[in-house]
């Protein structure tokens, strides 16, 4: 069932691994559009999706022939945001949406655009993320160009929930609240992005580790304990696996050792408190495992060229290194 599949242990560590996704910039528009409309988007960012509040539209992905219709509680993801075109109808010539919607409200946070070309009317929530974390660029490059989740469909309660929230909050008679706005839709997105990955069928890399039953568990027991010293005999039994037999896999399907992978989940995880705590680098360092403060910082400027002291003053210039997960 949906629910049976949400309390998986490849749910499981793909929520772990969504967790540690962070955006170094967003844009939030909601649209008023009355037809006929149609614009495009340059495709310049991360990932990007659009919900339908009310309403309906096409999604073209430029160099495809076939479109996607949505209608009113429809969300499509772009996981690697290509250039496309939304319209009110097939076969409208798109521009800049600049050029058809007037800019009614924007601040540091979230846009609101309106056209009244006196049609049908459709309301829009489009975001868009930006991120350099190589972790990031390797999640959004496992799901198709495109993943369309129909409102109703099954598994799609939260996301529906949280599409209500948004829709709800846009009605307001004050106007849209950015903050709250902002923390909607990265939810939305996160949410969206996680069902899409439960349908990835991947052959190897993370996904493939996620879904194979033998090293969930080693790995969801590395990420919950990152401070634990684990031995290969402690993850193989995990995994019910002779420590040859469970090398041998995890190798194949992550293209590094279990002592590798855990200490680039070790870095990910001190780079993310680094950025979003005021602990101290000792701190930090026991937490995530390290023995001592200069241990992890031998180890934190081996792997990214800094130093956690500067990696902290410029967290958002400094990314950490390419993860062999996204082979």
């Amino acid at each position: 069932t949906s629910l049976d599949a949400e309390r998986s242990p490849k749910a499981q560590l793909i929520g772990q691994i969504l967790d540690t996704l962070r955006f170094q910039g967003w844009t939030f528009c909601i649209s008023e559009l009355r037809a006929p409309w149609a614009f495009k988007l340059p495709g310049d960012r991360l990932a990007a999706l659009h919900a339908v509040l009310e309403g309906e539209c096409v999604v073209h992905l430029a160099g495809q022939e076939n479109y996607v219709r949505l209608v009113a509680g429809d969300i499509v993801l772009l996981p690697r945001d290509n250039v496309h075109a939304v319209a009110d109808r097939p076969g409208r010539a798109a521009v800049p949406v600049e050029a058809v919607a007037a800019i009614d409200r924007r601040d540091r946070i979230a846009t609101t655009f309106t056209h009244d070309g006196g049609g049908a009317r459709t309301r829009l929530l489009t975001a868009s993320f930006i991120s350099d974390a190589a972790i990031a660029k390797a999640i959004v490059s496992a799901p198709p160009a495109m993943v369309v989740l129909r409102h109703g469909s099954s598994g799609s309660d939260r996301i529906s929930a949280m599409l209500t929230l948004i829709r709800q909050e846009a009605s307001q008679a004050g106007g849209v609240s950015s903050a709250v706005l902002r923390r909607a839709a990265e939810i939305l997105f996160i949410q969206t992005l996680h069902r899409a990955l439960m349908d990835v069928q991947a052959d190897s890399g993370w996904l493939a580790a996620a879904a194979d039953e033998r090293l969930t568990g080693a790995l969801i027991a590395m990420h919950t304990r990152p401070e634990h010293r684990w031995t290969l005999a402690e993850l193989s039994e995990l995994a019910h696996l002779s420590r040859t037999a469970f090398f041998n896999r995890f190798q194949a399907h992550l293209g590094q050792t279990p002592g590798e992978y855990l200490q680039w989940w070790r870095l990910q995880l001190a780079a993310q408190r680094l950025r979003e705590t005021r602990e101290s680098v000792g701190e930090i360092a026991m937490t995530v495992g390290y023995e001592s403060a200069s241990a992890f910082a031998r180890a934190f400027k081996r792997a990214t060229g800094h130093s956690p002291n500067d990696f902290r003053s410029a967290a958002e210039k400094i990314e950490l290194p390419r993860v062999k997960p996204n082979r």
